[in-house]
């Protein structure tokens, strides 16, 4: 009998075509999508808020100079209440407000705390930063006061001269000729008691256009030469282009000369 060869016991390795198409096991499912984050409050929400938990800083009505880092104390004493965000949002607002910044510059004003007590002095640097800005704020104002009566003065209809009217008394058109007029009889001149009132007196500065515009120059003249910004910050303030400002610095120095 011819022998049989013997089998290995150990299965042969799969050729690397042998597992394709097999199965494959499904990815393990990734972690839950973390919730969506809550949005950001208003700043009218905010201003409530601060409010309703601390009314002797943020009540209604109640403008004084704030506690420096009173972020970390509303955190502390309302955990959970604000972000920092919506909190840093509505002090950056707050603390540029006209009124805050007068709350600074008033005499004998001090930091309060969120319980309404004193939390120490107010720095040199500040009240003077908010004394620029206030004097900033305040020539722009009056310089947007100063241009809307110069645009109302612009404005205004010229003054009609009937003596310069070509068209008068029936002429059809600019420039023709006037109709010859009959001579008057001569009227005996007969004064009468208006004509000795005395004269009129010159206009005041207040009510000559002319004197008023070059008082104007002036003050914009003498503030330049006072003011520590350069011409483009003095332009922008005034809310002038360069080259207009220059032309009024030109006159006003002319008309300072002049005098």
């Amino acid at each position: 009998m011819p022998d049989i060869p013997e089998i290995s016991e150990t299965a042969p390795d799969p050729t690397p075509n042998a597992t394709l198409g097999a199965p494959t096991e499904a990815p393990p499912a990734g972690p839950v999508a973390a919730a969506a984050p809550r949005p950001e409050p208003s700043v009218a929400e905010t201003a409530r808020l601060l409010a309703n938990h601390f009314p002797a800083l943020f009540g209604a009505g109640v403008v004084k100079p704030i506690k420096l880092r009173i972020q970390a104390d509303i955190h502390q004493r309302a955990p959970g209440v604000f972000t920092k965000k919506s909190l840093s949002v509505f002090l950056q607002r707050h603390t540029t407000a006209t009124a805050y910044l007068r709350a600074l510059v008033a005499e004998g004003a001090t930091r309060i705390d969120l319980d309404g007590q004193p939390a120490g002095e107010i720095a040199a640097e500040h009240r003077d930063a908010a004394r620029v800005e206030l004097e900033r704020r305040r020539a722009i104002v009056e310089a947007k006061k100063r241009a809307e009566r110069e645009a109302a003065r612009a404005a205004r209809p010229p003054r009609h001269d009937a003596r310069q009217d070509p068209g008068r008394r029936g002429d059809t058109g600019p420039g023709a000729p006037r109709r010859p007029q009959k001579p008057r009889p001569e009227l005996k001149r007969v004064r009468s008691p208006e004509s000795a009132k005395p004269p009129t007196p010159p206009l005041t500065p207040e009510q000559d256009p002319e004197a008023l515009a070059r008082r104007e120059r002036a003050l914009l003249l003498r503030s330049f030469e006072q003011s520590p910004l350069s011409k483009a910050n003095f332009a922008a303030l005034k809310g002038l282009s360069e080259e207009a400002l220059d032309a009024l610095l030109t006159s006003a120095r002319q008309e300072r000369g002049s005098r």
